[in-house]
């Protein structure tokens, strides 16, 4: 959105300059906060006015918190890297040991199915030998 001249109300699309100013924390406040203060300047009027066109909060610790803090990231910073990889291990032997579950699983399944065949193959045979044995009671008178 363009800022628009407080004296005539026409919009001024873009500062002459832009200063970078550092105010005090007021009563209550923690740190400083940084401004981007851009000066304008009225293409109509010729009226000067500024405006905040952004704002960054700087909160001031000690030295020493600052190393602690410092070392605490740094510190878990790498305890993240080792989780990867614990996760990276922990997901190739999950998916090893869906490939042998269901490796076991087809072998069952194959195993059922050839003792299965080996019964009807027995069935059949056992009805052809019926067959042959009733053909032959028929076929003699």
């Amino acid at each position: 959105m363009m800022p628009a001249c407080p004296t005539c109300k026409a919009p001024v699309s873009s500062p002459d300059r832009v200063y970078k100013v550092v105010v005090e924390p007021e009563q209550g406040e923690r740190g400083v906060v940084q401004r981007d203060v851009g000066m304008f300047r009225c293409p109509r009027c010729d009226a000067t006015f500024p405006r905040v066109l952004g704002r960054v909060h700087y909160l001031l610790v000690p030295d020493t918190e600052f190393k602690r803090l410092k070392k605490e990231a740094e510190e878990n910073k790498a305890k993240a890297a080792d989780l990867d990889v614990t996760v990276e291990a922990l997901r190739k032997e999950k998916l090893e040991r869906e490939e042998a579950l269901t490796q076991q699983l087809r072998d069952k399944v194959i195993a059922g199915l050839e003792s299965e065949l080996g019964q009807l193959e027995k069935h059949v045979e056992h009805l052809r030998e019926e067959r042959d044995r009733l053909q032959h009671e028929v076929a003699v008178p």
